[in-house]
C-alpha cells in the first residue's frame, strides 16, 4: 500500500483553530500525523488519539443532524414520524454507542472508538454523567422538534432529484474545491436546486456565532468555483435548530472576493510555519515554533491539553493553578 502523504489543505475550522492557537493546529495537522503507525513515537500516537476526541456539543450536534436527515427522508417517502421516533431510531442508539465507548475506555484499544472530553478531562466539566446525558437528550429532542415544526415545511416540496450530492467525512474524500492550487474543504449540510437557484443550508445545534456567516459564505464560493454557479443564483440559510430560528441571506461577487482574500491571507499565515514556506513539501517547523495561546478557558477545552500541560507549567510557574494536571 502506498504511504499516505500529508498534503496542505485549508478549511474554515482549520483557519479558526490556527487563529485561536497555533499549537492546536500543529497537533491536529502535523503532530498527530502517522500516529497510526506501529513505530510512531509515543507523543505522535498520543496526539493522534487525542485528535479524535470529541465533546458533548459535537456529540449532540452530529446526532441531531443524523436524526433530522432521517426524519426528512421519511417525510420525502410520505411517512410522518414523531420526534420520539426519530430520537429512538437514530439519535439514541448512536449516542449510547458513543457514550459507552467513551465511558468504558474502548478508545484505548480501538482507534476509531469515541472519546468524550468530559470523560477524559473530568476536572474541567463540572457536570455529572447523568446531567450530561440529560442535556444531550434534551438538546437533540428540541432540535428535532424545531426542525419538524419550522424547517420541514420549508422543504416540503423538495424531492431527491433536486438535491446536490455532498461528500461527507467518513465516506470517501469530503466535499472540497481548489483555489489558488490549494485544496479547500467545504461541506454544507444540505443543498438543493429549485427553479435554477441553489439553496445551501447548514443546520446548527448550538447558538448563533458570527463566524457561521463566514462559513456559509465559503459554501457560496464552493458553488461558484466547483459548479460555476453565480452568487446571484445562490441562497444561503442557517438553521439554529435548538433555538428555532434561522437566518437567510445572499452574497455578492464582492463578498466572494472577500472570502477569497480571507483564504489567501490565512494560507499565507499558515505557510510561515512551514520549512522554507514550501506548501508542496508541507514540512512544519519544530513544535516549539508553534505558539500556544495560554488562555485557561481555551486550553481547558482543548483535546491536546495533556500534551501541552508540562510546557504550560514551565512557562507559567505560580499561575499553573489555572492549568490543573491531567
Amino acid at each position: 500500500m502506498a504511504k499516505l502523504i500529508n498534503t496542505f489543505s485549508w478549511s474554515h475550522s482549520a483557519a479558526s483553530d490556527f487563529v485561536m492557537c497555533r499549537r492546536k493546529r500543529y497537533w491536529s495537522k502535523y503532530g498527530a500525523w502517522g500516529g497510526w503507525e506501529r513505530d510512531a513515537t509515543v507523543e505522535c500516537k498520543t496526539a493522534y488519539r487525542l485528535n479524535k476526541m470529541t465533546n458533548r456539543f459535537c456529540m449532540y450536534g452530529i446526532a441531531s443532524e443524523d436524526a433530522v436527515m432521517w426524519m426528512y427522508r421519511q417525510h420525502q417517502q410520505g411517512k410522518q414520524v414523531s420526534v420520539e421516533e426519530a430520537f429512538d431510531t437514530i439519535a439514541k442508539p448512536q449516542l449510547r454507542k458513543s457514550w459507552d465507548e467513551s465511558k468504558n475506555g474502548v478508545w484505548r484499544r480501538v482507534a476509531k472508538a469515541g472519546c468524550l472530553h468530559e470523560h477524559y478531562y473530568p476536572q474541567f466539566c463540572g457536570l455529572s454523567d447523568r446531567e450530561i446525558m440529560q442535556q444531550i437528550a434534551d438538546v437533540v429532542k428540541l432540535c428535532l422538534k424545531n426542525f419538524q415544526e419550522k424547517v420541514l415545511p420549508v422543504l416540503a416540496d423538495v424531492t431527491p432529484d433536486m438535491e446536490i450530492p455532498i461528500g461527507v467525512v467518513g465516506k470517501g474524500d469530503p466535499e472540497h474545491f481548489f483555489f489558488e492550487g490549494i485544496k479547500i474543504y467545504a461541506i454544507p449540510d444540505y443543498v438543493y436546486v429549485k427553479d435554477g437557484v441553489w439553496h445551501i443550508i447548514d443546520w446548527k445545534s448550538g447558538g448563533v456565532k458570527k463566524e457561521h456567516v463566514d462559513q456559509v459564505a465559503l459554501y457560496a464560493l464552493w458553488a461558484q468555483e466547483k459548479h460555476g454557479i453565480s452568487p446571484d443564483n445562490v441562497r444561503l440559510r442557517l438553521d439554529y435548530l435548538q433555538h428555532g430560528e434561522h437566518h437567510s441571506f445572499q452574497v455578492s461577487e464582492e463578498d466572494l472576493e472577500g472570502v477569497k482574500m480571507r483564504i489567501h491571507e490565512s494560507v499565507q499565515d499558515m505557510t510561515q510555519y512551514l520549512v522554507n514556506e514550501d506548501i508542496s513539501a508541507n514540512q512544519p517547523y519544530a513544535k516549539l515554533e508553534w505558539d500556544m495561546c495560554y488562555e485557561p478557558q481555551i486550553c481547558q477545552g482543548c483535546s491536546f491539553y495533556e500534551l501541552c500541560h508540562r510546557e504550560l507549567k514551565e512557562a507559567l510557574g505560580d499561575e499553573i493553578e489555572k492549568f490543573p494536571p491531567v
